[in-house]
């Protein structure tokens, strides 16, 4: 069965796993599932394209949505400085999409997580253990291991700035 993994993320130096959810399909799909749903009028994020991807820029969508679809996003980030914030925009989430009953859905662990103010620098996300892990630097045929990753390419939800849109 697939896993995601939450990552205490330090950036420049390591990545260490903090809580790993069994069955991938309770994290970012749930999230993609839901703002289908609701805005774009399919049930099957997978044929959803570029409309999901960039859901997040539309402006009749309630902010706490776009953030936490913006946390599924590969090389993101959430800053320790934003864990409070990140708690309470998936609690609400929560909310406007309560949990299906008979369906695993892992963000209100999630969002206990950033609650608790774990110690580590940042947070991210491996969201299903059938891709690669996004917090993996380029694989080295020489020493048949990962280089370090590319730190720069990582970005934080919560800083304007930093977004990539």
């Amino acid at each position: 069965m697939s896993y995601s993994q939450m990552k205490a993320v330090f950036l420049g130096d390591r990545v260490e796993v903090l809580e790993e959810f069994k069955n991938s399909h309770g994290t970012a799909p749930v999230i993609w599932g839901s703002l289908c749903e609701r805005y774009l009028n399919t049930g099957n994020w997978l044929f959803a394209g570029d409309a999901l991807w960039t859901i997040h820029k539309r402006a009749d969508i309630p902010m706490h949505q776009r953030m936490v679809m913006m946390m599924t996003y590969d090389n993101m980030v959430v800053l320790k400085k934003d864990y409070k914030k990140a708690a309470q925009n998936i609690f609400a989430f929560l909310q406007d999409f309560p949990p299906k009953l008979g369906y695993v859905n892992h963000w209100e662990r999630i969002a206990e997580i950033f609650e608790s103010d774990p110690d580590c620098p940042a947070i991210g996300f491996h969201f299903t253990s059938v891709n690669e892990d996004p917090f993996n630097g380029p694989w080295n045929e020489e020493i048949e291991d990962y280089d370090p990753p590319n730190w720069e390419k990582y970005w934080s939800v919560y800083d304007e700035e930093l977004r990539h849109d």
